[in-house]
């Protein structure tokens, strides 16, 4: 890899040098644009090369003459600078290229531009300055450049998850998706995909996190992208940290050999290795998880376990010291040291429990930092003794006092992790709480206004319509008519029978009035009857399970779920038979809506966006239920719910 990036540097500048020499003449702007091309490929490969190179394109495109080249060249410089985190550097150069593109009324590199600009206040962890920038960028491309517009949509993405607003995050996302299309570059694509897994994670929707995970995995792995592969890897595997630590294993595994060939001395390789170590002494001091052992990588005895754990934290270890992180030195150095107690090698577990204390003792209690000043003070005063004492008795004192150090500060960080793991499920379900108080006065709110509005309808409109009609049969008796002249009268008569019948279905569908009067059995009954009378598609209405009646806001609810799924199968899925079951247990109600229809491919479901379905999420995330679609071309479609009333 270092030789082809010094067969690059050498060409570059020859190619430069021949430039300088010769003349414009001696590269035409297609070249020049290739060469920019280049650096972008090459840019995080060697910083003092790739800024030689930068310094050298910045005075090719300035002997052009020509705005457009000079703003995407400082475009490619910006870009450069970014990646080895110069922002303040990177703005400024971004800023130049705005006022050129401004000057030139260029849309769409203005566009690219805002996006640009968005990224590094992100990396500035300036949210309200990167969304700024990024709402910019997809107000100026006006759906011109979907990729931009997808783009912007993950950087929002992006800053969303930053500021642990996950529901704003999956929105963005959503909206990210929206504008895919077959033009959107694959590593975009997976890069959304894995984003939309993490949010999943964070929202504890694993089964979700899981599926858009492994589906990122799947095309980055297709496009040759190892170090997005690695992190999904990475991401995925943290979903079995509790539940499957094998498993957790295996992805680990996968994820470090990715970073071995490609990043060996990454951030992301350190925090791999580390939990690796993690789960290798987790396996070894378990031994039913001992005994599943399947993976022919991962030793099968628990010294061996030890030993590779106890390798991979001194790696950790090795990395986050290269990369001056403090805080993962002391996690390393923490982790190394248990291991090390655990293996029986207690004075290097010591020595290396204080170290760690020292660097990050705002993680520990008052109590336990005066214990180590306590053990240390002993310390010295047993080598003051050390001529006079045995060296047995010493060792004695050392390794006892050791193992209940390590003990306490294992347990306090433990019970630190726990605390603040309770803490984040706090702050989660405030605002899963906050949620659902919007959403209960929104749903309630609709249903309010469509119960009002079906009264205006039935007793206004519908009254008079009747009264109408009843002032035209009287006026008929009085009238002497022509034989074409009445029968003209019977029609318009007729078609204010049909205004009168369309007005009481709008009404009816609306607010039921059989769900008022009879309740959710009838509605439901009667709702299915008028479909099938409506639209000559056999309607087959069931209801199993125990007898017992909802709350007003949940048949309301149920109801509308049923009727929205079942006008959604007549409408687009072409079937002749639709199956509507209402189950009932004595906690839970389950709906299916199930038809022989068209169906649909599993992969264009999360595209199918409307109010309705919506609506549907709504109500079923307000009730704390799930929904689950199976379906296919040509197999039809099956929508199965369960609510937790």
């Amino acid at each position: 890899m270092r030789q082809f990036q010094l067969i690059l540097f050498v060409l570059f500048s020859g190619i430069f040098s021949g430039f300088s020499q010769h003349g414009k003449s001696k590269m035409t702007e297609e070249e020049f644009h290739e060469m920019r091309y280049e650096i972008e490929k090459i840019q995080t490969s060697n910083k003092d090369s790739v800024f030689v190179l930068v310094d050298d394109m910045m005075k090719i495109a300035n002997s052009f003459k020509d705005d457009q080249i000079l703003a995407k060249a400082l475009l490619t410089k910006a870009d450069v600078r970014s990646k080895y985190k110069d922002q303040v550097q990177a703005i400024a150069t971004i800023n130049e290229a705005i006022k050129i593109n401004k000057r030139q009324n260029n849309k769409a590199e203005l566009a690219l531009c805002y996006y640009i600009l968005g990224k590094c206040y992100a990396q500035k962890a300036d949210h309200i300055e990167a969304t700024k920038y990024y709402l910019k960028a997809i107000e100026t491309t006006k759906e011109k450049d979907s990729v931009i517009i997808v783009k912007a949509y993950s950087g929002l993405t992006m800053v969303s998850v930053a500021q642990a607003n996950y529901q704003n995050g999956l929105k963005y996302n959503l909206l990210a998706e929206k504008y895919t299309t077959k033009s959107t570059p694959e590593e975009l694509i997976a890069h959304n995909l894995m984003i939309k897994g993490v949010i999943y994670r964070f929202l504890e929707d694993f089964k979700k996190a899981d599926t858009y995970l492994s589906k990122a995995a799947t095309l980055f792995k297709k496009i040759n992208n190892k170090f997005n592969l690695a992190s999904t890897l990475n991401e995925q595997s943290d979903l079995y940290l509790e539940s499957d630590p094998l498993k957790c294993i295996d992805l680990k595994l996968e994820a470090k050999a990715l970073l071995d060939e490609i990043a060996p001395e990454r951030s992301t390789t350190a925090y791999c290795l580390s939990i690796l170590g993690d789960l290798y002494i987790t396996v070894a001091t378990n031994d039913s998880l001992l005994k599943n052992i399947k993976n022919p990588i991962v030793p099968k005895t628990k010294i061996r376990l030890f030993n590779d754990a106890e390798s991979f934290y001194l790696r950790a270890l090795d990395i986050t010291k290269k990369n001056n992180n403090i805080q993962g030195v002391s996690e390393s150095i923490l982790y190394l040291s248990i291991l090390q107690g655990l293996k029986g090698d207690y004075k290097n577990a010591y020595e290396n429990l204080v170290v760690a204390t020292k660097m990050n003792d705002s993680l520990f209690s008052q109590e336990n930092k005066n214990a180590i000043a306590k053990l240390e003070s002993e310390k010295e005063v047993g080598e003051l003794k050390a001529a006079n004492e045995k060296k047995e008795t010493f060792n004695a004192i050392l390794i006892g006092s050791s193992i209940a150090l390590l003990l306490i500060l294992f347990f306090a960080y433990r019970n630190f992790r726990n605390k603040r793991k309770v803490q984040n499920l706090k702050i989660s379900e405030l605002e899963k709480d906050k949620q659902l108080l919007t959403v209960d006065a929104m749903l309630k709110g609709q249903e309010e206004e469509r119960s009002r509005i079906a009264k205006d309808l039935h007793d206004g409109l519908g009254g008079l319509l009747s009264g109408t009609k009843l002032s035209f049969i009287n006026m008929k008796e009085n009238l002497i008519l022509t034989p074409e002249n009445a029968e003209q009268f019977d029609k318009s008569l007729s078609m204010l029978d049909t205004t009168i019948v369309d007005l009481r279905k709008v009404a009816q569908n609306l607010m039921p009035e059989a769900l008022v009067k009879f309740g959710l059995n009838e509605a439901l009954r009667d709702f299915c009857n008028s479909i099938q009378s409506s639209s000559k598609i056999t309607v087959n209405c069931q209801k199993i399970g125990v007898n017992r009646k909802l709350n007003n806001t949940a048949e309301v609810f149920v109801y509308r779920i049923i009727q929205e799924l079942t006008n959604n199968a007549v409408k687009h899925s072409k079937a002749t038979e639709i199956i509507v079951q209402l189950a009932l247990s004595e906690t839970k109600t389950s709906i299916t809506v199930e038809d022989n229809g068209i169906g649909y491919e599993n992969t264009n479901l999360q595209n199918k966006n409307g109010s309705g379905l919506d609506n549907i999420e709504y109500r079923v995330q307000y009730l704390n239920g799930t929904i689950d679609t199976e379906t296919g071309l040509n197999k039809g479609t099956s929508v199965n719910i369960e609510l937790n009333v």
